[in-house]
C-alpha cells in the first residue's frame, strides 16, 4: 500500500487546528470587537519593562527599568508584591558603572536569567535564591555571569526565551556587532557558554524583532521583510537545530514587539501594531493557522486593543500579562477567552 510522505514535525498541530476550524467550524474566532477582560496588575511602575513567569504562572517578574531592579507580583492578587532582585544585588561591589537589566527569563521558579548591560558590556547572568513573597530583604544570589560582548548601540528588541523543556535558552536582538541570535544549553540552574551554534541563520543585516519557542521545541522568529510598499513582519519556524526553515509566512502585521507560546494549548500570541502601524491598531494578537488556496498561511486576530504594548508572558490560556503604555507604563492581565468562551485555536 502506498503511504503518503510524512508531514514536517513543526506543522501537524498548526495545520490540523486550521483544518478543524475551516471544515468543522468547531472553534469560534474572537474578533477585535469582542470584549476581552483586561485587569490592571501594576499601575505605579512607569518604567515597567520585560516580563517573565515560571511554568506555574503564579508569579510575574517585571523589570523595573527606572529602579534597575526585578519586581515580583502575584498576578492574581497584585497586593502581594516584592523585590526579587534589587539594584544593590545587580550592582554587586566595586563595579564602576550601574548594571541595567534588559531582558529576563525563568529557568525555574527559583532561578532567573537576566540579560544585563553595564556601559558597553553585555552579559547574561543567572540569579537564584530569589526573595520569597512578602519578603522585605532581597536574598537573591548571583550564581553565574557569562559575557556576551561589547556594543554601544541601542538595542530596542533584546529578549531572552527559555524553552518549554528548560533544556536551552535563546537571546535575540543584541545590537551589532553582536550576533542577532545566540543560544545556550541549560545545565541544572546554570547555563553553558552562549554561542551561535544550532541557531537559525538569517540574511545579512536581518535581525529578529521577537522570538519564542514552540511546544515542540522549534524556533519561532518574527523578522521584518521589505515589501513593495512597506516593511512587513514574517513568521518563520525553524527546526530545533536551527538548520531547516520549516515555514515562512507573512503575518500581515507592520510591527511585532514580543511573542509567546502558551504551554497549555500552544496558542501563539504577539503584541504588535496592526497592518497600518497606527497606535489605534496596536494590541494583543493571536496568530491563527489558516489555509489559503490550499496553502498554509497565518492570520492575525486582534483580541485586545492595547496602547503601545511592549512585552507579554502567558500565565495560562486564560491569563496573559502585558506591559503597556507610552510615557507611564502599566502591567495588565488579559483574559482573551472571556469573549469567545472557548479554548481558542491551538498553534505549534
Amino acid at each position: 500500500m502506498h503511504r503518503p510522505p510524512p508531514i514536517p514535525r513543526v506543522s501537524p498541530r498548526w495545520v490540523f487546528a486550521a483544518t478543524c476550524c475551516l471544515l468543522a467550524g468547531l472553534v469560534r474566532i474572537a474578533a477585535a470587537d469582542d470584549t476581552a477582560v483586561i485587569v490592571t496588575i501594576v499601575d505605579d511602575m512607569p518604567a515597567a519593562g520585560r516580563l517573565a513567569a515560571p511554568a506555574t504562572g503564579q508569579t510575574l517578574y517585571i523589570i523595573d527599568e527606572a529602579r534597575r531592579a526585578v519586581a515580583a507580583v502575584d498576578p492574581f492578587d497584585p497586593t502581594k508584591r516584592w523585590i526579587a532582585i534589587g539594584s544593590d544585588v545587580l550592582d554587586g561591589a566595586g563595579l564602576e558603572e550601574p548594571t541595567r537589566p534588559v531582558a529576563i527569563g525563568c529557568i525555574d521558579s527559583n532561578t532567573l536569567a537576566l540579560v544585563c548591560r553595564m556601559g558597553a558590556a553585555w552579559s547574561v547572568r543567572i540569579y537564584n535564591r530569589l526573595a520569597a513573597p512578602g519578603s522585605t530583604t532581597p536574598s537573591a544570589a548571583l550564581l553565574q555571569t557569562l559575557p556576551l560582548g561589547a556594543s554601544t548601540q541601542d538595542a530596542p528588541a533584546v529578549d531572552l526565551v527559555v524553552s518549554p523543556s528548560r533544556d536551552w535558552l535563546t537571546i535575540i536582538g543584541l545590537p551589532p556587532p553582536l550576533p542577532p541570535i545566540v543560544r545556550a544549553p541549560i545545565a541544572g540552574a546554570r547555563i553553558e557558554p552562549v554561542s551561535e551554534r544550532r541557531c537559525p541563520r538569517l540574511p545579512a543585516g536581518r535581525r529578529p524583532l521577537a522570538a519564542t519557542i514552540s511546544l515542540g521545541e522549534e524556533w519561532v522568529l518574527f523578522t521584518p521583510e521589505p515589501a513593495a510598499a512597506a516593511t512587513r513582519v514574517f513568521l518563520s519556524f525553524f527546526s530545533n537545530f536551527g538548520t531547516q526553515r520549516l515555514l515562512h509566512l507573512d503575518t500581515g502585521l507592520a510591527g511585532v514587539r514580543d511573542a509567546a507560546c502558551c504551554r497549555g494549548s500552544g496558542t501563539l500570541w504577539v503584541v504588535a501594531g496592526g497592518a497600518d502601524a497606527t497606535p489605534r491598531s496596536s494590541g494583543l494578537w493571536r496568530i491563527d493557522a489558516v489555509l489559503e488556496k490550499g496553502r498554509q498561511a497565518a492570520r492575525p486576530v486582534c483580541v485586545a486593543k492595547l496602547e503601545n504594548p511592549l512585552s507579554l508572558v502567558c500565565l495560562s490560556d486564560r491569563a496573559i500579562a502585558v506591559t503597556v503604555g507610552q510615557n507611564g507604563r502599566q502591567v495588565v492581565r488579559v483574559n482573551p477567552l472571556a469573549a469567545s468562551g472557548d479554548g481558542g485555536l491551538a498553534a505549534p
